[in-house]
């Protein structure tokens, strides 16, 4: 059919409308925004590149946040929300009672902020269901979130998160702000960051590693971990090859685990996330497994090495030339992945753990060179050391 044809038979009516809801759309005033993600903090910290686009094309608008205890800190250090609003994740309940009365108390909150959009970054048509029934006339989703999503963006299993929730807001205008995680730190915080190291004995340059990681609420993932013998000659090589101090990283639970690798200080559980954030931003370098200390230093600015065995780096791994992956591709990767729920504990699939054992020093070593000790022509990328 020809373009004259398509035109009589209604297209320049459709393109017409279509332009016109787009313009609409993009010089629409919402007073109030919110975003909406439960959990957890590297998911969340997924979601700021979208959040600045938003207040890039929003400025006048207030962005608000809704999200889990366990992860409001990464709001709350975002430079465009000026509130966060905590949410039991319904997911977490156990029991159908305590799930409906987290959605109830959900729809409760939301209703209560009076807000003009939500933006739901979750898959589940149940919060944006949710986002519904507490009155909030326009909810940008993904269209698994159909029907209670008035506007809905196609739902790619296949992109990055940071991308995929990118193509989200750019369905209502908001592009342009760039890929990078987003964190601050205060400057209490950077304080008490400075007078943890001098405590520690730490003055000069320092890596910083996170051994464990791989444990949100609800989901154990220890198949996500490097073995602590393994990290033990990364710190080798960093003391004796670079001349740098290292500090281990990680949670109470993962004390004993930071302490066998090696490293100078062993700081895991004597900081909170927000004092971790500000310590790792003094790191010259970090190394860790895929798990929320390796986006937050990525996000504080910091040269990130990830290693990753059952995920893949190509759909979370941190954006930008100051990080490189590690990645061990053996037949069954990628097992794990991001889109799908997973509760309890994960375990690998045919029982090897091949992806993580059989991973080499070497390659680990070589992607730390390639950050801290750059040929002279050479601008490091983000990509894949075998």
């Amino acid at each position: 059919m020809s373009m004259r044809a398509t035109l009589r038979a209604g297209g320049l009516k459709t393109y017409c409308i279509a332009a016109i809801n787009t313009i609409i759309w993009c010089i629409r005033m919402f007073n109030r925004i919110a975003f909406l993600k439960l959990c957890c903090p590297g998911d969340l910290l997924f979601t700021t590149p979208a959040v600045r686009a938003m207040k890039k094309s929003f400025p006048e608008s207030e962005l608000l946040y809704v999200c889990g205890e366990y992860s409001r800190f990464v709001p709350e250090h975002n430079p465009h929300i000026t509130a966060t609003s905590i949410m039991p994740p319904p997911f977490e309940m156990t029991g159908r009672f305590r799930t409906i009365r987290a959605l109830a108390s959900g729809i409760k909150a939301l209703a209560a902020q009076k807000i003009d959009l939500v933006v739901s970054f979750h898959r589940s048509p149940a919060l944006a269901t949710m986002a519904r029934l507490a009155g909030i006339k326009q909810v940008l989703g993904f269209d698994t979130s159909r029907p209670p999503a008035t506007i809905s963006v196609p739902f790619d299993s296949k992109a990055h998160e940071v991308k995929r929730y990118l193509k989200l807001v750019s369905a209502i205008g908001a592009s342009g702000a760039g890929e990078e995680l987003e964190y601050e730190t205060s400057t209490r915080e950077d304080e008490e960051a400075e007078l943890l190291l001098r405590v520690s004995g730490i003055f000069g340059p320092f890596a910083a590693i996170a051994p464990g990681g791989g444990e949100n609420p609800g989901t154990r993932m220890e198949i996500k971990r490097w073995p602590a013998a393994k990290y033990k000659e990364v710190v080798s090589y960093l003391k004796t090859k670079l001349g740098l101090q290292t500090i281990a990283v990680g949670s109470p639970q993962e004390m004993a685990l930071a302490d066998s690798i090696g490293a100078d200080r062993n700081l895991a559980g004597k900081t909170t996330f927000p004092l971790l954030a500000a310590i790792l931003k003094r790191a010259a370098i970090f190394i860790g497994n895929d798990s929320g200390p390796l986006y937050l230093a990525s996000a504080v600015g910091t040269k990130t090495v990830g290693i990753y065995g059952p995920s893949s780096p190509d759909l979370v791994a941190p954006p930008g030339r100051a990080h490189i992956s590690v990645i061990n591709r053996v037949g069954c990767h990628p097992c794990y992945h991001p889109d799908k729920l997973s509760r309890g504990e994960v375990s690998c699939p045919i029982g090897t753990w091949a992806c993580m054992l059989t991973l080499r020093t070497e390659h680990v070593v070589d992607a730390i060179g390639k950050l801290l000790l750059p040929a002279p022509d050479a601008i490091p990328q983000q990509g894949n050391v075998r």
